[in-house]
């Protein structure tokens, strides 16, 4: 649970420090939240949209890496 506890800490802390340097885009804050390993439910929550929305999102940042 302690270990939940500090994931989620560490991702409100990221984006805290990021959204103050630069406005970071849709696809940079989906693929910081992924690295955190947030769901595509909880990353559309804390983004403010859909779940099929991030997973599209997610779908393409995966077929650029290609």
């Amino acid at each position: 649970m302690l270990e939940s506890i500090s994931n989620r800490l560490s991702v409100l802390i990221a984006l805290q420090l990021r959204s103050l340097a630069d406005q970071p885009s849709f696809a940079e804050s989906v693929e910081l939240l992924t690295r955190f390993g947030l769901s595509s439910g909880e990353m559309a929550e804390i983004l403010g949209t859909t779940k099929g929305t991030v997973d599209v999102t997610k779908s393409r940042i995966k077929n650029k890496k290609k």
